[in-house]
Parts: C-alpha cells; sequence; structure tokens
C-alpha cells in the first residue's frame, strides 16, 4: 500500500505547533520542568508524524535521546571547542553528548 507524503500546507502548521510547543516549554520550565519535557515529546511527535524536521535553532534546546528541553547552565553543559568549531552540547539528565558546528 503507498503511503501518502504530507502537503506543504500541513507541514506549515506541524511546524508552527512546534515552535509554539517549544516556547510554552520555555515559559513551564521553571516551574514544570516535567511539563517542558512532556511538551519536547510532543513536538518530536508531530515532526515524526508529518515529516516535518525540527528547525535548526529549536535543535539545540533538546535532548535527542531523552528528550528533555535544555536550558543552558540548568541541565545542560555547553561546551565551546574552537579547535573543531563546534559546539558541545551534553545532558545533565542522561549524559548523551551533541555537537553543533558554529
Amino acid at each position: 500500500m503507498a503511503t501518502t507524503l504530507p502537503s506543504v500546507g500541513s507541514q506549515r502548521i506541524a511546524e508552527e505547533r512546534i515552535r509554539i510547543l517549544f516556547n510554552q516549554a520555555e515559559e513551564k520550565f521553571d516551574s514544570e520542568p516535567e511539563l517542558s519535557d512532556r511538551y519536547m515529546e510532543i513536538a518530536q511527535r508531530i515532526g515524526e508524524r508529518t515529516q516535518t524536521s525540527i528547525p535548526g535553532n529549536l535543535k539545540k534546546h533538546f535532548c535527542s535521546s531523552c528528550g528533555s528541553y535544555w536550558r543552558h547552565g540548568d541541565n545542560c553543559e555547553v561546551r565551546i571547542n574552537s579547535e573543531n568549531q563546534l559546539i558541545e552540547y551534553k545532558c545533565l539528565k542522561c549524559g548523551e553528548k551533541q555537537k553543533h558546528g558554529y
């Protein structure tokens, strides 16, 4: 059975919802960090179901391994590797490391 690709309109709506969930996660992080992690799970699921990738600037704000929302300094360690021109993020919840170029 052939699968149908999502339309451009549905991908645009999905991206907008993902951005809204990221904003909500940021607002709720201080009072309810578990809720902000749940928002990240929902955002990832929306992206998977609509085949929409999470925008690059938002990928640096959550752990792809455990799905927790990152606030730099609170639950995420950030290091700059100038030798390889990388920014390294380490999740303090699960220990996962992500590297992004700059």
